[in-house]
């Protein structure tokens, strides 16, 4: 076991992300703790650590300051870990861009926060400079690749190479920051529209991260294997913060990889891994390889399982968590993952859950409705919106956090998801919004009106993207069309893959596009 304990009671953690990471490095040395799989590079917590606090003092040399907001668009990266934990030392907000993102959506993600500040690198400096005319607080740059071409894009802006912010100083740089500031602002489509910057405190980040231990008994000779993007809640809290807290390894790729999954468990000696539905789908459909049987996970969790579970774990030599638990980007964990309840999850002390109706009563046991929660601590879920006041209002109304989804709590009091409310798709794992693929859609010159579903994508287990759109006289739209203009514009994950052209649009009483008239008609 680790030496790590969750605290209860008056003595419950409360200390930021920062200071972790400085105790752990106290604590753990020279043991490994982060590793690029793709490369093998591997860093100690204290040369982590020491690489946050060259970062953080090169950051507050700059001018950036507690409180201030700093973009971060880069892939899962031993730079985005630094620049990340390097935020929260010295108190700066950290403004995790979703690097899909494009056009209107990306611009409205960055100008939400007024950042002026973002750190990044080449493959993305066309995203950013697409929208740079819609960008009026950004003045500055920091790459850490690709320098010439962003001086070259952005004439207007200060560009700066990543190596030079690198100080000489590695003293300790983590500052006494509170546990209920905002260490993150994490994007999420949330329960309608667009999508909302959620910020997120440092002792939220903490209570997912005790969550995961406790749920799978995890110690420091535990790995994870996280392809999953750090700037989502399942990567940067389920993942590499565990990891952490437990003195344990974290590997990291930059995205999942059929082809690389299973050598790399093998190669690295990955302990556990968080599976979404669709990747244990492709797992399931790919051919057999040696290192399918010859690795060392021990805990094999996520939801939902698409797959029949004692036939995933009798040919992967893995143990499934049978249920994957409840948590989202602003509710916080909400119900750990358990090994032997199907689709259950135990709900955690910190919050108080409900399943109500319409008019927010609450329901009996075993009736399905609208999951509510709210913090039995402080700092534990999101505090807000960030920017949209009025959202953050919207979904905390009669003194609950309204999720959006449909579930219901069993005998026990345990909680089991059963469907979304609202307007997100979810697709291989991404939360995506209807409304900002529609957004996308109705700017193609083509397309009169349009609609977007989540469909069953009976393959994955999860759901794609089809699309129902009028066309204006004289013209015609193909699929392969639609993507194509949809690609520069929106996230791979929001691109339509079925498209139904409609004579005309049904619409509701107030004139909207009728989305349960075309589900129930087609599909």
């Amino acid at each position: 076991m680790s030496g790590f304990k969750r605290l209860t009671g008056k003595e419950k953690q409360r200390i930021s992300l920062g200071a972790l990471l400085r105790d752990a490095a106290q604590k753990y040395g020279d043991r490994p703790y982060l590793t690029q799989a793709e490369t093998g590079e591997t860093l100690t917590y204290t040369e982590f650590n020491t690489l946050t606090n060259r970062i953080a003092h090169g950051l507050t040399a700059l001018g950036i300051q507690r409180g201030d907001y700093v973009g971060l668009m880069l892939n899962n990266s031993i730079a985005f870990m630094g620049c990340s934990y390097a935020m929260k030392k010295i108190g700066a907000v950290e403004v995790s861009i979703n690097t899909t993102m494009r056009g209107v959506a990306l611009a409205r993600m960055i100008n939400l926060t007024g950042c002026n500040t973002i750190i990044t690198c080449e493959r993305f400096i066309e995203a950013l400079a697409t929208i740079n005319p819609d960008l009026p607080n950004l003045s500055q740059l920091i790459m850490v690749d690709g320098l010439a071409t962003a001086q070259a894009q952005f004439a207007n802006k200060t560009v700066l190479a990543y190596d030079t912010i690198l100080s000489d100083n590695t003293s300790e740089a983590t500052l006494p920051v509170r546990d209920d500031e905002t260490a993150v602002i994490l994007f999420t489509s949330g329960t309608t529209g667009v999508s909302k910057g959620c910020a997120i405190p440092h002792r939220s980040s903490v209570r997912a991260a005790e969550s995961m231990i406790e749920a799978f008994d995890l110690n420091e000779e535990d790995a994870v294997y996280s392809p999953y993007p750090l700037y989502h809640v399942g990567a940067a809290q389920y993942d590499v913060l565990p990891a952490m807290l437990i003195g344990g390894r974290a590997i990291i790729r930059d995205g999942f990889s059929l082809r690389n999954f299973w050598p790399d468990v093998a190669k690295y000696k990955a302990t556990w891994f968080m599976s979404l539905g669709s990747v244990q789908s492709l797992l399931w459909a790919a051919d057999p390889c040696p290192e399918e049987t010859q690795h060392n996970l021990r805990v094999f969790w996520g939801t939902p399982l698409p797959i029949d579970h004692a036939a995933f774990e009798a040919r992967f030599k893995v143990k499934v968590a049978r249920g994957g638990g409840y948590g989202s980007t602003d509710a916080g964990v909400t119900a750990m993952p358990m090994w032997d309840k199907l689709g259950g999850g135990k709900v955690l002390p910190q919050v108080q859950v409900a399943i109500v109706d319409a008019h927010d009563d609450p329901l009996p046991q075993g009736e399905v409705g609208e999951l509510v929660i709210r913090p039995l601590e402080p700092a534990v879920m999101a505090s807000e919106y960030i920017g949209m006041p009025d959202r953050t209002l919207k979904a905390w109304r009669n003194l609950w956090f309204h999720t959006g989804d449909l579930a219901f709590l069993d005998e026990d009091g345990d909680l089991h998801w059963v469907a979304r409310i609202s307007e997100r798709i979810r697709v291989k794992g991404e939360m995506v919004s209807g409304y900002e693929i529609e957004e996308g859609i109705l700017a193609h010159p083509d397309i009169e009106d349009c609609a977007v579903l989540g469909v069953l994508d009976e393959t994955f287990g999860e759901e794609r993207v089809k699309v129902f759109a009028t066309l204006r006289a004289g013209t015609t739209l193909t699929l392969d069309a639609l993507r194509a203009f949809c690609k520069p514009r929106m996230s791979r994950y929001m691109l339509p893959s079925e498209l139904v052209i409609l004579a005309d649009m049904p619409r509701t009483p107030t004139g909207k596009p009728a989305k349960a008239k075309l589900r129930e008609a087609y599909c």
